[in-house]
């Protein structure tokens, strides 16, 4: 008997992590789809001049946050059972922070014709917290409060200084159905649902009251409840949480986490990044198997960006080899090859290693980050996300590559012919050039060639231009070919025609293509942004 038991519980158990796993994988889910409402809808609101829609589109917004925190709950339950949580504690007005989440219901309140009110005493109380749990708690407090509460009924959210315990104290009133006193001592258990409760439907999961409980744990505080059968319930939280304005210790109780930018960033003023003539836009690479999100990201990137798109890992490989993108931006959870594998294979790859990578994911668990990072990707976003954060992230590692290329590239510039050759590489690198400007003009030129002139095999040479370049031989000679024919198109009176049989094409088309793979742009408008009205006679004689 004690063996069977044994085995029962060992069954219950699997199934329970089945269970959890279903419902983890199906709130990552959730995540997508409520990133494309999310994203365009702050958006929308940066736009949107009209009160009366702009109140449509915050309805929406709140909405989508309370979507968004049921599925956090799912995940949050996961990570309770498995791991242990971190408290990531940030600096913020507390007071403020309260009445933002309790705004999230003022909609709610007028279409069920409850009462709700939030007052405090206080003007401000900044304190460190983590930003994330507290709003987990007070939405799973009022979500409850109102789903108990009848119509006509009342709610009130109240935050004050702790008078016993130097702190603070949320209290979150309602007139609602009310808790049985037998059972007031089981609502903070797991999956625990009342079966008194006849006036109410639909009662939840039965997680939510227990992750709360575990969020204000992790703070060091404390959740009680008094509540009468049909008149009502209160829950009072107690939180030690110093005020800093008026803390004599310089000593933070949590760790501090200061966020790079805060997730209301959508409130300020728009950021300023200059959309610049399409040809001449850096390339990123958008891998994202699903359509719609995909379209977002492409949508809302190709003012600022030359967007190339691949629907899974497999085909983003391909694509990376193919486009030469300054950054790829990518999901983990693909079809074929995950973001993970296809970032291992970017950054394991002599053509691709240089190339930035930022994964997307619904993954929230800072093992899977690890995960993504230690594969050496150079950024991480959660969906969902701000698309002001991503579009910034994106800018600042494109700008850090370029600047890292500008300080360290070791390739010659065929436009400094006084440049000093001291090292190996750039002696090679040199010696390499100057054969290719010596039959610049030859249109056969090819890389056994080159192999001959330098002396060594076609596989060492091409692994030694690699590393020093970045690119194959057959790349590394185009390219000092076109950068020879901007200088000639630059200073030059010479037609574009006779430009690209100067510079060893052996066909203006040809040229035209390779030149705009380069450049983002056709020789035509490399002409005119260069040249403006002096460059119609080269553009017409050609």
């Amino acid at each position: 008997m004690i063996e069977q038991e044994r085995r029962e519980a060992e069954r219950l158990h699997k199934f329970d992590k089945m269970k959890i796993k279903f419902l983890t994988n199906l709130s990552h889910e959730f995540r997508t789809p409520i990133s494309l409402i999310t994203g365009p809808v702050e958006q929308l609101l940066h736009l949107e001049t009209s009160s009366e829609k702009a109140n449509q589109l915050g309805l929406i917004r709140r909405n989508a946050r309370r979507l968004l925190n049921l599925a956090n709950q799912l995940l949050d339950f996961r990570n309770i059972e498995e791991k242990e949580l971190k408290l990531k504690a940030i600096e913020g007005d507390f007071v403020s922070f309260t009445r933002d989440v309790a705004e999230s219901f003022r909609d709610f309140s007028e279409r069920k014709q409850i009462s709700f009110q939030f007052h405090s005493p206080l003007r401000d109380y900044f304190t460190y917290f983590d930003h994330d749990k507290i709003e987990r708690v007070l939405f799973n407090l009022l979500s409850n409060a109102f789903k108990f509460t009848l119509k006509g009924g009342e709610i009130k959210l109240n935050v004050d200084r702790d008078a016993e315990f130097e702190g603070i104290k949320i209290t979150i009133s309602d007139s609602g159905i009310g808790i049985d006193e037998s059972e007031k001592d089981k609502i903070f258990d797991r999956f625990f649902q009342s079966d008194n409760n006849d006036d109410v439907m639909n009662q939840g999961s039965g997680i939510g009251l227990s992750i709360t409980k575990e969020f204000i744990k992790l703070h060091g505080g404390s959740i009680s409840v008094e509540s009468i059968t049909g008149k009502g319930s209160s829950f009072t939280i107690r939180l030690p949480l110093n005020d800093l304005k008026y803390s004599e210790s310089s000593d933070n109780e949590y760790p501090v986490e200061q966020p790079l930018v805060e997730d209301d960033v959508t409130n300020e003023e728009p950021m300023e990044i200059r959309a610049v003539a399409q040809a001449q836009l850096p390339t990123i690479l958008i891998v994202e198997d699903n359509e719609d999100f995909r379209y977002y990201l492409k949508d809302n990137l190709k003012a600022f960006y030359r967007i190339v798109e691949a629907s899974n890992g497999k085909e983003g490989w391909q694509k990376a080899l193919s486009s030469h993108p300054q950054l790829v931006v990518s999901d983990i959870s693909m079809p074929q090859m995950s973001g993970i594998d296809l970032c291992k294979k970017i950054k394991s790859d002599k053509r691709s290693k240089h190339i930035p990578v930022l994964l997307l994911t619904a993954l929230t668990e800072e093992d899977d980050q690890l995960l993504g990072l230690e594969t050496g990707a150079n950024d991480y976003m959660t969906k969902p996300f701000n698309f002001n954060i991503l579009n910034i992230k994106i800018r600042n590692l494109l700008t850090l590559n370029e600047q890292f290329k500008n300080t360290y590239s070791k390739q010659l510039k065929v436009a400094a012919p006084d440049l000093k050759i001291e090292s190996y590489n750039e002696k090679f690198l040199g010696k390499v050039v100057h054969y290719v400007e010596s039959n610049l003009t030859n249109s056969q030129l090819s890389v056994e060639d080159l192999s001959r002139h330098i002396g060594m095999s076609r596989g060492s040479l091409y692994n030694k231009i690699l590393e020093i370049s970045g690119e194959s031989p057959v790349e590394f000679i185009r390219s000092v070919k076109l950068d020879r024919a901007a200088i000639l198109l630059e200073k030059s009176d010479m037609k574009i025609s006779q430009i690209s049989y100067a510079v060893g094409f052996s066909t203006p088309n040809y040229f035209a293509r390779a030149f705009k793979t380069r450049f983002n742009m056709l020789p035509s408008e490399f002409l005119l942004l260069k040249r403006g009205d002096k460059a119609v006679t080269q553009i017409e004689g050609s």
